[in-house]
């Protein structure tokens, strides 16, 4: 009986010790928790499978473009909530801005009506192991980031964004 408590024991150890290890050298929450910070961040690669279009989305394609990313699941009541807000500036941007929706772990039919539904007027990735959501230091939905035309995060927002402000924020990037 002690042999099996002492090797519990060494178990229960070694896996706070990886804990401890991951805490500690973990990504400290990707891309968000660095622009939350206040720092810009160069934004990692992005390669997902396009929703229903064929082919792949690719953030290197729009350097020299705004690039608003939101990711969002079509379970989340905040995307419902700010679906139209995205839907009335993806249909007011400009040739040099771009709104992309990343569906993160989603089933295929409750996306394709979500996006039905709430009328998306942009293209949606589709981030079916979660990868690009982790990259990205995704913590809930919806969150969305703002890429300047170098390329560069500039803004994250946790939560809907406000009309009010989505505007001007798109402004600001597009004059940087």
């Amino acid at each position: 009986m002690r042999i099996v408590r002492a090797a519990a024991a060494t178990v229960v150890l070694a896996l706070l010790a990886l804990l401890v290890w991951d805490v500690a050298h973990g990504s400290q929450g990707g891309v968000a928790a660095k622009v939350d910070k206040g720092h810009v961040v160069t934004a990692p690669e992005l390669q997902l499978p396009l929703f229903d279009r064929g082919g792949h989305f690719d953030l290197a394609d729009y350097r020299g473009k705004v690039v608003v990313l939101n990711f969002w699941a079509s379970w989340c009541v905040d995307c419902k909530l700010e679906a139209k807000t995205l839907h009335d500036a993806a249909a007011k941007a400009g040739k040099d801005v771009v709104f992309v929706g990343v569906d993160d772990k989603d089933l295929a039919g409750p996306a394709r009506a979500y996006m039905k539904r709430y009328d998306v007027n942009y293209p949606v990735a589709r981030d079916p192991d979660g990868s690009a959501t982790t990259k990205w230091g995704v913590t809930g939905y919806p969150e969305t980031f703002f890429i300047d035309r170098q390329g560069r995060v500039t803004r994250h927002v946790n939560g809907p964004l406000p009309a009010d402000k989505l505007q001007s924020w798109v402004r600001t990037e597009l004059r940087s």
